[in-house]
């Protein structure tokens, strides 16, 4: 096991807590003490709880009965068992959507941080997911359709970037407006991006919680 100066070297050099802590200064100019815990305990929380090494607990939500229903009443040629398997593959595929975003952050955080890029773990500065060594700004979802209450300006002339991996209507993926932010041409792509999340999963499989049928 590592001893705790060697884990907070890795943890130094890693997570990208120097480059993110800087920028959070030159934006929020807070000489709150309580405010810059607050920041860092965000920050160590999120990357902590990062998909590589989380163990996500299955849903605590009980399934409406009435959605089988609905959906044998449309289709009475399948059996209880198929309706079960329908139940459950929708709470897979939303248990997976969930943690979708995360690795999304996490893989491009791999690819970046090298570069003088950095995630924003944990929600620490407000509305934005990345930030250069330069205080540049960056905003990820990974649909268009996703919905973002948060906003737009962290403060007065403060601009944050925003970037979609997919588009919601046509499927269109858009790494390379990615690549050009960064300013690394071919950094990223869908396919490394899928093969990223197959060994993430295959390596941490409690990253993606399954529940006990029924």
């Amino acid at each position: 096991m590592k001893d705790f100066k060697e884990a907070a070297a890795q943890y130094y050099t890693d997570s990208g807590i120097e480059l993110v802590t800087k920028v959070w200064e030159s934006i929020i100019k807070v000489k709150n003490v309580d405010e810059k815990n607050d920041f860092l305990k965000k920050f160590k929380s999120g990357y902590e709880n990062r998909p590589s090494i989380r163990h996500s607990k299955p849903s605590n939500t009980i399934p409406d009965p009435i959605i089988d229903t609905i959906i044998h009443a449309r289709m009475p040629k399948l059996a209880s068992k198929d309706i079960e398997l329908i139940r459950f593959g929708h709470r897979l595929s939303m248990a997976a959507e969930n943690i979708l975003g995360l690795m999304l952050e996490e893989y491009i955080h791999t690819k970046v941080l090298k570069f003088g890029w950095s995630c924003c773990w944990g929600n620490c500065i407000k509305a934005v997911d990345f930030c250069s060594e330069n205080g540049i700004l960056l905003q990820v979802k990974n649909r268009s359709n996703t919905e973002n209450s948060s906003s737009n300006k962290i403060r007065e002339g403060t601009e944050i970037i925003k970037w979609y991996r997919v588009n919601a209507t046509s499927g269109a993926c858009y790494w390379n407006e990615l690549n050009t932010i960064i300013g690394k041409a071919k950094l990223t792509n869908e396919d490394d991006f899928q093969e990223y999340c197959k060994s993430l999963i295959t390596r941490n499989p409690y990253a993606l919680a399954i529940e006990d049928q029924a």
